[in-house]
């Protein structure tokens, strides 16, 4: 569960997010989406508790939050199962969803690679399982279909499905509108530091043309 109010964020006398109101609740999920450099990241960093807002709140209920941000986070240098470990450890040493996660999305194929020799669809498969270590209630993501290819970003879909159906909370960015069709996301679209609510019961590709007019 995530219950934010009243949030704003400026740089340098910019405003990029202003008094934005948010709420998502378990086995929902939801999709901000808009253009490059709109503040997605922002706003994502400060729900999941990276960063702070200038004013308002966010409130979770107490229980895990996973955040991936676009850039990944890994120790390079060690392979993929080794930063499964760490992830696993540092998150209370429960590694069972990312484990069974690891085989849904194929990463236990490659465990024994090191991360330079990853492709970026192999890398985050990798960063989503190393997120799902600690059993998270809440997965928050940045852009995580970005330079995927076609299997890839169905794995990933897929999986997001299961997370949820399992009552896991979902939030995600993407400027992409072709990454929001499927899920069954609660919409939102991000500009000029408003966050406004896509309202419709269209699910396929004929949200297009309105979607885009809002951002």
């Amino acid at each position: 569960m995530i219950e934010a109010r009243g949030i704003s964020k400026s740089y340098c006398k910019q405003v990029v997010l202003e008094n934005i109101d948010f709420s998502l609740a378990s086995g929902q999920s939801a999709v901000i989406v808009g253009r490059n450099g709109t503040g997605k990241s922002t706003l994502l960093s400060i729900l999941a508790g990276f960063l702070r807002p200038d004013a308002g709140s966010v409130a979770k209920d107490g229980k895990l939050t996973a955040f991936c941000p676009q850039e990944d986070r890994f120790f390079e240098e060690l392979t993929v199962g080794d930063n499964l470990k760490f992830w696993g450890s540092v998150s209370g040493g429960c590694n069972e969803l990312a484990d069974r996660f690891a085989q849904i999305l194929g990463v236990d194929t490659f465990a024994r690679k090191k991360i330079t020799q990853l492709s970026g669809g192999m890398k985050k498969s990798t960063a989503v399982c190393c997120a799902l270590s600690g059993d998270p209630a809440t997965l928050i993501l940045d852009e995580p279909f970005a330079g995927l290819d076609i299997f890839h970003k169905n794995a990933l879909l897929s999986a997001f499905a299961q997370l949820q159906a399992a009552g896991k909370c979902i939030l995600y960015s993407s400027h992409s509108i072709d990454e929001i069709v499927g899920l069954g996301s609660q919409i939102y679209t991000l500009a000029n530091g408003t966050l406004t609510r896509f309202e419709s019961e269209q699910k396929g590709i004929d949200i297009l043309e309105p979607l885009l007019m809002r951002i």
